[in-house]
């Protein structure tokens, strides 16, 4: 049995009308979720991050103040995975507008401000409490939207398979950032000059591909999937998909990319269509092929997750409140009916833990 933890947009924003009480923590099993509980106190809870080791849970709070400055915030929660309840532990400003990203390492805890055009890194203790700002990177540099790309606007930090290096997307310059883990005094260092995807492509999240040979970038802007290679800290873009069905002319918005846990196969989340794109990955050169889309049975999906095993998919649709649990065909990748769809208020990132 796993544990599933939903974080939502608990207050009203630009973007979405939240309502969601904070954390929510759900038992899956053979593809059906049950409620546990939900978590208040945490304003918009967006995106959240496990260590089951230390058995934390670490959540951003999507805001653009805290502490009266001009910034979010970070909050670590004890998880007990015995009785899948959470509690609180203390907060700490992140230095930048709208954290929308956290992910952990062994000694890191990163977080990428798309507001503040930032990237943060913060001191974790042995037992997985935060400590203090080990790094704060200020991105510049804009792109050719001039809605959605006057300014940086990091949105995710994903640490490489390695754990030496993290990268970071930046939809506002069009670029990938690559920072060094610097182990010796817990920081990050750039690795070079950022990677140019093309331009008024909005690169967003990223993936890599289980072998360690490559990671894909779903830009948001264009709905593409830009593939690149991957060697010690050195990366070039090999080749770029249209994430979208031929022929498609209307809006484009991508959000969430994963690969699955064999490698064979890729998912993007496109919230134009309200559905998941599937590809085919080529075994030795990583090529998107045989796409096929699958309807998310609601509005605007934005974070979806696999669970380890790679059996299921659950997507979470913003703005029609839902969680849709989808069996995954293990020879062709593909999206079976849903098992379970669940009510939810504005559900954004959704992370599945199995400690067995």
């Amino acid at each position: 049995m796993a544990t599933v933890f939903v974080g939502t947009y608990t207050e009203r924003l630009p973007h979405v009308n939240g309502r969601g009480a904070g954390i929510y923590v759900y038992s899956l099993n053979e593809g059906m979720l049950r409620p546990e509980r939900a978590f208040r106190g945490l304003p918009n809870p967006s995106f959240l991050t496990i260590d089951p080791i230390r058995h934390r849970l670490y959540a951003v709070s999507e805001s653009l103040e805290y502490g009266g400055l001009r910034q979010g915030a970070v909050q670590p929660w004890a998880w007990d995975s015995d009785s899948n309840t959470l509690e609180a532990l203390h907060h700490l400003g992140t230095r930048g507008g709208a954290p929308c990203y956290i992910s952990v390492t062994d000694h890191l805890l990163l977080i990428a401000n798309y507001v503040g055009g930032s990237v943060t890194a913060i001191h974790l203790a042995e037992d997985g409490d935060i400590g203090q700002i080990a790094s704060y990177m200020q991105h510049t540099g804009s792109g050719p939207n001039s809605v959605r790309q006057k300014s940086p606007h990091p949105h995710a930090i994903v640490p490489d398979p390695t754990g030496k290096y993290c990268l970071v997307p930046d939809l506002g310059t069009d670029e990938v950032y690559i920072y060094h883990l610097n182990r010796e005094n817990r920081s990050l260092v750039l690795a070079g000059e950022a990677i140019k995807i093309h331009a008024g492509a909005g690169p967003r999240h990223l993936t890599f591909h289980p072998s360690g040979m490559g990671y894909y970038v779903l830009n948001e802007l264009d709905s593409s999937i830009s593939f690149l290679s991957w060697e010690n800290g050195h990366s070039e873009v090999l080749r770029t998909t249209d994430a979208l069905p031929e022929g498609y002319t209307g809006p484009r918005s991508g959000a969430d990319i994963h690969a699955h846990p064999s490698g064979r196969f890729l998912y993007a989340s496109l919230r134009e269509i309200s559905g998941i794109a599937c590809f085919q990955i080529a075994e030795n050169s990583g090529e998107l092929t045989d796409t096929a889309w699958f309807s998310t049975h609601g509005r605007t999906p934005r974070n979806f997750a696999l669970d380890p095993r790679g059996e299921f998919l659950i997507a979470a649709n913003q703005d029609s409140d839902t969680l849709v649990v989808f069996p995954i065909n293990k020879k062709t990748g593909h999206l079976g009916d849903p098992t379970q769809i669940i009510n939810i208020p504005s559900p954004v990132c959704i992370q599945i833990v199995d400690l067995e």
